[in-house]
């Protein structure tokens, strides 16, 4: 799967988040990582939540999300966005995220991936609805609710990268049903 640059994506968090919101896609500010723990952009501080918002803060308003990407410090928030109405994600392992790529029906029709580096799993953006059961030992359905990092962050030294970028992907999600069947065929094959 082809991975993004830094000079094919916006260039700043702030630009990122409000990229992803003009997308319709929900975001919250989040933690960086400082010192082997979850710390605030504004003072390095340890924080115990990867979010620093509330869940129920996560929103698609430019103005309030400039105002939450100005706030001063030595570091800019990470980018989250939140699973539910808007947006779904399957959480799926490399190999079975490999073959999927390869799919000709997801070629001709792919779906965002964000991935972190050095973790051995990809995220499929989706259109809600998703299955309320998937059957499978490589893949599951993030619940809705669950924050998921989405790139230019950085999880330490590991960045959040684009697998599938939405400009390869048409700036549309694969609908949560049809990345399911896909993930159904590939488990009873190799079942």
């Amino acid at each position: 799967m082809p991975t993004s640059t830094p000079d094919t994506g916006p260039s700043t968090t702030l630009q990122a988040a409000l990229s992803y919101v003009e997308l319709g896609w929900p975001v919250l500010p989040g933690a960086i990582w400082h010192d082997g723990h979850f710390a605030s952009p504004v003072d390095e501080l340890p924080v115990t939540n990867p979010r620093l918002r509330p869940i129920e803060e996560a929103t698609t308003d430019a103005d309030l999300v400039r105002e939450w990407w100005s706030t001063p410090g030595p570091h800019a928030p990470n980018v989250l966005s939140l699973t539910g109405s808007a947006l779904g994600a399957f959480a799926v392992f490399d190999t079975l995220a490999e073959s999927i790529a390869r799919h000709p029906h997801f070629g001709a029709g792919p779906t965002p991936v964000p991935a972190i580096q050095e973790m051995p799993l990809a995220y499929f953006l989706v259109r809600p609805p998703l299955p309320s059961v998937l059957m499978s030992h490589e893949a599951r359905v993030l619940e809705a609710g669950t924050p998921l990092p989405l790139p230019p962050s950085a999880m330490g030294t590991s960045e959040v990268i684009w697998l599938v970028t939405p400009e390869e992907a048409a700036n549309r999600l694969l609908p949560g049903d049809a990345l399911a069947d896909l993930i159904q065929s590939y488990e009873s094959k190799s079942a």
